[in-house]
Order: structure tokens, then sequence, then C-alpha cells
């Protein structure tokens, strides 16, 4: 079920309400906030219309990928030159003139004062001591402390406002420091969250904000709050009392494992597979997924597998989002999760599996042809299909990782954490090589244990668009961009060469279309030692059930200037430095349209812009 279609008359009620305090505190209205927060069905209503800013392309498109399609993961399809696109966004060359700031911006808090509208009509309501009122209370808070999330994360510094808007407050609000905002943040949610609902007992479930999730939540805004920023002299550092915020992250993860465990479903793809059903499962790994009725949201058409047109009855999608080869090879190849993650064929119009290029690796979690109702030929956008902010082994992990910040050492139940993330991916008869001669290794101490987690959420969420965040607060973006591209350009010369480190990869695949419309692949992982029958080879006609030869890793080379191909040149374009050493840029400008409405408040004075 998904509470968006509930929407209708009361987000146009509440936003008249909201327009009409704005423009004129005197005028009466016939819904009034005591009106629409005197009942809990009224007030839930009020509440979806926070939810409802999901449902805009500034968060479908924009936000929950664009924005975050930059790291040694997900990588988006650079231009030739900067085009104020979102393209310029993924190369890092992103200017003020770009429209998708100015969208992005203006929705956020758009959604932060709907929030604030709902949290004051809440907190005065003559109801608001009932237990779901309280729920919706902390769903409230929990939603504008993730549009907040965002902003800084994208934005850095951004103004703070916890009140609604009202006609003659002072809307030119100055920049306040993200630690500032991040502990009011956390402290606020930390006081609503014992009095809110786990989503078994909440309607529509993981569609809502939960008491698990806003556990969640609060660590994740803890890791941030403990982790390091770019400033604007394009230093990275991180406040002195980081350590505090390390030990709430590992109180409430630690809390939410101990209240709310669940086990994480024995199969990965599944998880994904869900949402492309349509499917809402409960007690699973996901805490907190964006809702999307049918007709909504972009999940499988910009990030997902790529679908043709043609006759058939699921439309078309396509994937701005892509996977660095250097991702894509990183992969145990046992691992379950690389089939899972990474898809390298598309459907073309009349859905016959066709391979990718190397530089075209799509996610493979999402595909518009499981949705149970196609769409029609002439569908695109408006899949349906769900959107993950959470799952619990992200729990498990950020656990793990606060535990051994804190200890300085990888403690039992740090490495037992990442253990059920690894025993997930790979069979049980291969736990003993795959999972505990890895723990024994990457146990050794903390920086070996913290090498392990950065690597373990590479490959966990590849494709959910958090990589970014995480880089981040690590002060690791910088040396993971120059390692990725100083690594698809290895790839590609070894291919080419046919020796060096990375030459017993596959410089080209071998595959077969097969009648069910199938692919068959000879050598996805590894170079043919022998190179297979190939159809049509040697003249027109022979091998007719042979393998056809297409370019891999060759595709990371140009044979004409002998070096790295246009894709390693274009892909985070903007960051020069392949030693990784300087920190990357990745604090936006602000649009110029909302510096000049901001009557001086607000500039784009340093980070080099």
């Amino acid at each position: 079920m998904k509470y968006i279609k509930l929407l209708g008359l009361l987000v146009m009620m509440i936003m008249l309400w909201s327009c009409k305090k704005f423009l004129d505190t005197d005028s009466p209205s016939n819904f009034t906030q005591e009106y629409i927060f005197a009942t809990e069905a009224d007030a839930s209503k009020a509440v979806y219309s926070v939810y409802a800013l999901f449902n805009q392309d500034a968060f479908t498109s924009r936000l929950s990928n664009n924005f975050a399609a930059n790291t040694d993961v997900e990588v988006g399809g650079v231009g030739a030159a900067p085009d104020n696109s979102r393209r310029d966004i993924w190369s890092f060359e992103t200017s003020d003139a770009n429209g998708d700031l100015r969208t992005v911006w203006n929705n956020a808090y758009t959604a932060i004062n709907r929030a604030n509208i709902c949290e004051e009509g809440i907190q005065e309501s003559a109801i608001s001591a009932n237990a779901e009122m309280k729920q919706m209370l902390g769903e409230t808070k929990a939603l504008r402390a993730l549009w907040y999330y965002w902003l800084i994360n994208h934005w850095g510094d951004v103004p703070l406002s916890m009140k609604p808007t009202r006609g003659g407050d002072n809307f030119y609000q100055p920049r306040v420091g993200r630690d500032t905002i991040l502990t009011t943040l956390i402290n606020d949610l930390m006081a609503i969250e014992p009095a809110m609902k786990p989503a078994n007992q909440i309607t529509y479930g993981i569609e809502r904000i939960s008491r698990e999730f806003v556990m969640g939540l609060i660590s994740r805004l803890a890791l941030m709050r403990g982790g390091y920023w770019l400033y604007p002299d394009m230093v990275m550092r991180r406040k002195d009392d980081y350590k505090d915020y390390y030990k709430i992250a590992r109180d409430y993860s630690d809390k939410l494992m101990k209240t709310y465990d669940r086990p994480l479903n024995p199969s990965f793809a599944k998880v994904f597979e869900n949402e492309s059903k349509w499917i809402v499962a409960q007690n699973d790994d996901v805490l907190f997924e964006v809702a999307f009725q049918p007709g909504f949201g972009d999940v499988g058409w910009c990030n997902g597998v790529r679908v043709d047109a043609g006759t058939h009855p699921y439309g078309s999608g396509s994937n701005y989002l892509s996977f660095s080869p250097s991702y894509y090879h990183s992969f145990d190849t046992l691992d379950t999760r690389l089939p899972a993650t990474c898809a390298i064929v598309f459907y073309d119009k009349d859905l016959q599996q066709t391979p990718v290029a190397v530089t075209a690796i799509a996610p493979n979690k999402w595909n518009r042809i499981l949705m149970p109702v196609p769409a029609g030929p002439q569908s695109a956008k408006g899949t349906g299909i769900n959107w993950p902010i959470m799952r619990y082994s992200d729990v498990l992990l950020m656990f793990a990782e606060s535990e051994n910040e804190l200890n300085n050492t990888p403690t039992a139940d740090a490495v037992n954490a990442l253990r059920r993330v690894r025993q997930r991916a790979f069979p049980a008869n291969l736990w003993a090589t795959k999972v505990e001669a890895y723990l024994a290794t990457a146990s050794a101490g903390k920086d070996a244990f913290f090498k392990a987690i950065v690597n373990e959420r590479a490959w966990e969420f590849g494709g959910e668009c958090i990589r970014k965040y995480d880089l981040e607060r690590w002060n690791l973006y910088g040396e993971k961009v120059a390692g990725a591209r100083n690594t698809v350009n290895a790839m590609g010369a070894d291919a080419n060469a046919g020796v060096g480190q990375y030459s017993e990869l596959p410089p080209v695949v071998y595959y077969k279309l097969n009648t069910d419309k199938t692919v068959t692949f000879y050598n996805k992982y590894k170079r043919a030692a022998v190179i297979p029958p190939i159809k049509d080879s040697p003249v027109k006609g022979d091998n007719p059930n042979g393998y056809t030869a297409m370019n891999w890793l060759k595709g990371l080379y140009n044979t004409t200037t002998q070096g790295p191909a246009d894709f390693n040149l274009r892909t985070w374009r903007g960051y020069g430095d392949n030693t990784g050493q300087q920190p990357v840029r990745y604090i936006l400008p602000l649009h110029a349209s909302t510096i000049s409405s901001s009557m001086g408040t607000l500039n784009n004075k340093g980070y080099g812009y």
C-alpha cells in the first residue's frame, strides 16, 4: 500500500493554511491549524504532505541519485565540456548557473517548512499526548532531519529554521555551522525516539518513518557530526569532540540491534526484487523506503537496468547512474552481491539481453520488467518502485565502525556485526574462507578493520547512493576518486599491452545470445585462457553457435592517442590530483538566484568559487 495516494485535498488544505498565514496573518481561514491537527486522521494527512516532497523531481531523479553519482562506486556519464547540467555535478565542475541546485535547495526548504508547520501543529494540538500524535511528531522531526542531512552534505553550513514561516518574519537567514545544526537535530531525535512506534505497529510499515529508522538515523547523523567536513579554505577537518558522537552512533545502533534485531534476508537480491515487484517487506532489511505510487517515482528509469522501448509492455528506462569498472572488478567473484548489484546486460526493444560496454555497467538492484503491472509501451518514469533510505545492514556496519573507533581495536561485537553482513554475501559452504579467514585478517588491528568496513560498505550499498556521504566524513574522497581513476587507466593500459597488474582480467569478453533471450558469457571475470569458437569466423557461416567478441577493459584505452579513453578522462574531471591528497570540492555553490534573493545574507565565498 502506498501512502502517497492519500494526500489529495489535505495537502492542498495545509498548504493553503500555510500560504494564508504567510501572506496575511490576520486573514480568517476555514482550515486553521487547530482544525487541521484536531484529529489523528487529519493530522496524519498533514504529515503526509511532508512525505509528498519526496515525489518531486528534485528528489526522484536529482537528490536521491544524480547528486551522489561521483565516487569510486557510482559515476555518471560526463560530457566533453561543462554544460550546467547534472553532468557538471558528476565531474565536480558545478557553477552557480546550474538549475538543479535551485530545484533541490528550494524543495528541501519547502519540505523543512512543512515539517515545521506539522511539528507546531501537533505540539499545540489538544490531543498531542496521544500515542499516534507522538509517533507523527517523531516522523515530522525525522523528515526535517533527513532534509538537513542532505543539505549539509551538499552545501555545508546552511540556514537553520526550526519554526514555520509567518508573515513579518525575517526570511533572510544566514548560514549556521554544521556542528550546531547536527547537534540540534540529534538531540531533537533522541528526545522523541522513545515515544515512537516500531514499523510493525504503524500503518504502511516501512513506508513511514518508525522508531527503528530513527535510531538508525541518529547513528547516521552522529557519524556525520563526528566525521570530517570540507571548510571554505579547502581543508578537511573534524571537531575535537568527534568521539562523543561516535559514542552516540555506537549506542544507538547497539540499542536498535538489541531492541529490534532481525535477520538479514538470506537473499541479497531479494531485498531489491521486492521493491521492483512492489512488495513492501516487513521485519526485513529495509528500515525505511520512500513510497511511490504506480505512476510516480524514477527508480528503474534513471537508476536500474536499462530497458529499451519497444512493443513490449514495460516501457523504457536507462541508467543515468553507472558503476566504475574498478568497482565491478573489486568484488570477490563468488560474492552474491556482485550479480545482484552490477548489470552487465541490458534489454533491447525485443527484450533480448545484450551485453553493455565496460563504461555502462548499471545498477542491477532495480528492474522495471519485474513490475507486477507493466506500465505500458510508452511509459518511462513513474515505475512505482520504492527507494531505500536505510537498511539494517547499514546499522550493523555503523555499529562495527563506531565500536572499532571508540575502542581503538575491533572488539568481538564489532567483528560479529561485520560477520553478519559477510555471511549473507557468500554461500555457507564458503564461510570458512570468505568470512572467517577474511575476518581474521581484517581484525588484525583498528586500521585494518576500518579498511574492511570501507570496502564492505562499497560492496553492500552500490547503487544506493550513500557512498559519497561516507567518503566525505571519512576524509577519503580524494584518495578513492584518484584511486579509481588510476585503476581504470591501468586496467585499460594492461588490457591493451597484455601484461601488468590487471592483465588477467578480461580485455575482451565472449558471449552468445540465446534463443530464450538470455546471454551466455564465456569469460565475465578473467582473460580467456583459450579463445572460444567465434561465430562467423573465419568466414561468414562458420560456427553458427559460436561466440561474439566484445572489447571489455580494452574499452578503457584509446589506441589512437595511446592513452586513457574518454571515460577515464571525463569522469571526475574536475578533480585533478592523481595522488588523492587534495580534498575533493564536493561542496556545491548556491544557485545565483538563491544568493540574489537572500538580500546579502548568503554568498559563495570560499571553496574556490
